[in-house]
């Protein structure tokens, strides 16, 4: 069976005042680094509720930043997640330092505390978790394990705008937090990025090394990029962040209600979400059972668009199991800690590596439709087309 009608998993929600706001920087002539970056940095500040924020060209370019800003470097190790985007991972090896990842907990799909305990060593110097599809990780539990060990802590919230720990905004409570403006997220600016955090140093840091390590037009003081935001962007930035509350109530109340009405399908478990979070659903995920539905979930995937229904479903393997970790085929002259003064312990073989909790889930998660322009018919039309399909 088909059907004419196609729910789209995602759809951003954007209009005609982000339309003029382009316009305006187009007319203006000034392209970067002009007023629209600095009053969005404000904004963006004072909506997280920390004292500085540094915007810059992407999320990766964030993740990079902020890492060097926290004193990363040849040879140091970041426990990361092996569930997330890819660029978790690449910004450690851009900053030349090692990726060490840490087991996922089950009912979050965000980093362990435990098993993250389990992986520091005298090489440690930064804890990466990932906010993972708009939930929120164990910040509690993390920031004690880097207390204990003297760690400093990198909230990657890249699909997490808005989402709350026990009342405190994402990107406010490790050292430093990274955002992305990329264009499938909760609000965006094409492409974009920025850097949230208290410490003055690492606001500093980030604004030297996203412009050239330029102190004015002729002194170059440290190796930096060319990672600014452009004006366009954050003009329309400007406005998608008054957008943001909007289309995060509705990404809430839609995926909630989804999740209620999905709760007595056997072969979908939803996740359960903690009280103390706010949870902002970038992603209204639910895990597929491959073995009770009788079918695998790439499967699912296209029975599901056939009846008009789209669904997202990425990180279908663990990331230590990604071509290049595998073959650790960084740069040109191999792994950024060869040399042996930059590392002095043993080289990690990622090829070894095998963490139960994301091998369990890895590939069975899809993201069902959720974004802010949904119908309520919409809505009913997938729960009732997910409790037709009979296992087989």
């Amino acid at each position: 069976m088909t059907t004419t009608r196609f729910i789209k998993v995602a759809e951003p929600l954007v209009g005609e005042e982000e339309v003029q706001a382009v316009r305006e920087v187009i007319l203006s002539g000034q392209y970067v680094s002009g007023r629209r970056v600095r009053e969005f940095e404000e904004r963006f500040a004072e909506y997280v509720g920390v004292r500085y924020a540094v915007a810059v060209s992407n999320g990766t370019a964030a993740l990079h930043c902020a890492l060097a800003a926290l004193g990363v470097g040849p040879g140091d190790e970041v426990i990361v997640p092996p569930l997330t985007f890819f660029s978790t991972v690449t910004s450690v090896l851009h900053a030349g330092a090692v990726p060490i990842f840490a087991d996922i907990a089950p009912d979050s799909f965000c980093l362990d505390p435990e098993d993250v305990r389990k992986r520091i060593t005298p090489r440690t110097k930064v804890i990466l978790p990932v906010h993972f599809f708009g939930n929120a990780a164990d910040m509690d539990g993390i920031c004690a394990v880097a207390r204990e060990a003297g760690l400093k802590v990198l909230e990657d919230c890249a699909q997490a705008h808005g989402t709350e720990y026990k009342g405190r905004r994402v990107g406010s409570i490790g050292d430093a937090g990274i955002f992305s403006f990329y264009a499938t997220k909760a609000m965006t600016t094409g492409e974009g990025g920025i850097v949230t955090t208290d410490d003055e140093g690492v606001a500093r840091y980030t604004l030297l090394m996203r412009g050239h390590g330029m102190t004015d037009r002729d002194h170059h003081v440290m190796l930096g990029y060319n990672y600014r935001m452009t004006e366009i962007a954050a003009a329309l930035g400007l406005v998608q962040l008054g957008r943001l509350e909007e289309g995060n109530r509705a990404r809430i109340e839609n995926s909630r209600w989804l999740l209620s009405q999905l709760s007595d399908i056997e072969w979908l478990e939803v996740p359960k979400s903690e009280p103390h979070v706010r949870h902002t659903f970038f992603w209204c995920p639910v895990f597929v059972d491959e073995d009770k539905l009788g079918m695998g979930v790439m499967d699912l995937v296209r029975l599901l668009r056939s009846r008009g229904i789209e669904v997202r479903q990425r990180y279908q393997t663990p990331l230590y199991r990604q071509p290049l970790m595998q073959q650790q085929n960084f740069y040109a002259n191999g792994k950024p800690w060869n040399g042996g003064h930059h590392y002095e312990g043993e080289v990690p073989d990622y090829r070894d590596l095998c963490l139960p909790n994301v091998e369990k889930v890895a590939g069975k998660l899809i993201g069902l439709p959720n974004h802010p322009k949904l119908t309520s018919d919409d809505l009913e039309y997938v729960v009732r087309v997910l409790h037709d399909i009979k296992p087989s």
